[in-house]
C-alpha cells in the first residue's frame, strides 16, 4: 500500500517549491503554463523576435498599435490617442532593455523534467515503481482494461489542456501561486475544480458499487 506524505508536510513542500520558484525563476509557478511555453516554444520565439523588431522600430511599434487601437476601439480612440500625443512633450521612445524578459522555455522545460526526475527516484527508492499499463482496478472496472483505458486518458487530457487554457491556470497555478496572492479568478477557479473533483469522486463511488 501506498503511503503518503502527512498533509503539513506536503503542505510545506508545496509552500517551499511555490516561494523557490518565483525566487529563482521570477515567475508565479504554474505547470501548465509551463507545459503551454514549452509546446509553443517556437511560436514563442517568433512573438519575441517580432516584439524586439517592434522596439527598434518606434514608428512600425507605433503604426502597429495605431492598427490594432483602430480595429478594437475605432476612429474616435485614434483621435484622442493624437490629440494626447500633440500634448504630450515628456514621453520618451521604448527601450528594449527596459522590457521585461520572457523565461526561456528551456527553464519550464528542466522544471517539467525535474518533476518526473523526482517522482521517479521516490518510487525508485522506495521500491514502488513498476511498469504498467493500466492504472488502478477502480480505473479499470469504471473504463475497462483495453483500448477503453487510452481513449479515457486522451479524452481526459485533452480536456485538462482546454479547461486550464480557458480558465488561465491549474490546480498549480490557481491552487497555489494564484490563492496565496488572494487573487479572486484564482479563488473563484480553485474552488469550482475542488468542488468538481468531489462530486465525481462521489458519482465515481457510487458507479463501481
Amino acid at each position: 500500500m501506498t503511503e503518503y506524505w502527512p498533509w503539513w508536510l506536503g503542505a510545506l513542500g508545496l509552500g517551499g517549491v511555490s516561494i523557490l520558484y518565483l525566487l529563482l525563476i521570477g515567475r508565479l509557478l504554474g505547470v501548465s503554463g509551463s507545459w503551454a511555453k514549452v509546446v509553443a516554444w517556437k511560436e514563442n520565439r517568433e512573438q519575441q523576435k517580432a516584439a524586439e523588431t517592434l522596439v527598434e522600430d518606434t514608428e512600425a511599434m507605433e503604426n502597429a498599435f495605431m492598427a490594432e487601437t483602430l480595429a478594437e476601439f475605432g476612429e474616435d480612440a485614434i483621435r484622442e490617442l493624437q490629440a494626447e500625443k500633440e500634448g504630450d512633450t515628456g514621453g520618451k521612445a521604448a527601450d528594449i532593455g527596459e522590457l521585461e524578459s520572457a523565461t526561456p522555455w528551456t527553464a519550464h522545460l528542466v522544471f517539467l523534467l525535474s518533476m518526473f526526475l523526482g517522482a521517479f527516484l521516490v518510487a525508485w527508492f522506495n521500491g514502488q515503481f513498476e511498469l504498467r499499463l493500466d492504472l488502478s482496478d477502480t480505473h479499470t472496472r469504471i473504463f475497462g482494461s483495453l483500448w477503453e483505458v487510452w481513449l479515457a486518458l486522451l479524452i481526459g487530457g485533452m480536456m485538462v489542456g482546454f479547461g486550464t487554457q480557458m480558465a488561465g491556470g491549474c490546480t498549480s497555478g490557481h491552487g497555489l501561486s494564484g490563492c496565496a496572492r488572494l487573487l479572486p479568478a484564482s479563488l473563484l477557479a480553485t474552488a469550482v475544480f475542488m468542488a468538481s473533483a468531489i462530486f465525481l469522486s462521489l458519482l465515481m463511488e457510487v458507479m463501481i458499487r
